[in-house]
């Protein structure tokens, strides 16, 4: 729970105008000047964390030994986490914002994506099954 009593990543509905609605909270104000602010850190800390984790997936899928490639899962795992509780910290504080589409975009994508189904390798109940050799 956060200082306002919510969990984090509530949000409140903000509509900027009268086309495009805008999910966010109120923003945290900052102060302007050379200095990082605590926005300018976050960000920073959300960026880092971001490329971490692209470089310990890669790391997990190449480790062959399998001590190695469950301890470098953990420290991912902890990594993706981290890199949300810095998300959830600014969509509260109002530094993050998102942008909902439309339904019909979201059926329409459904349903490109829904067709590429033929194309993957053989499932069986909704898993991936390794092909036999």
């Amino acid at each position: 729970m956060n200082s306002h009593n919510r969990p984090y990543g509530s949000y409140q509905p903000r509509f900027q105008g009268s086309a495009s609605p805008t999910i966010k909270n109120p923003s945290t104000q900052v102060q302007q000047g050379t200095q990082f602010s605590d926005r300018d850190r976050l960000n920073d800390m959300l960026a880092t964390e971001k490329w971490l984790t692209d470089g310990f997936n890669v790391f997990a899928r190449e480790a062959s030994h399998q001590t190695l490639h469950n301890e470098v899962m953990r420290i991912l795992n902890e990594t993706h986490q981290a890199a949300r509780d810095v998300f959830n910290l600014m969509f509260e504080k109002g530094w993050y914002s998102l942008h909902p589409e439309q339904p019909s975009q979201v059926a329409k994508e459904y349903q490109k994506f829904q067709g590429y189904e033929s194309q993957l390798p053989h499932q069986s109940g909704g898993m991936y099954q390794p092909r036999q050799f």
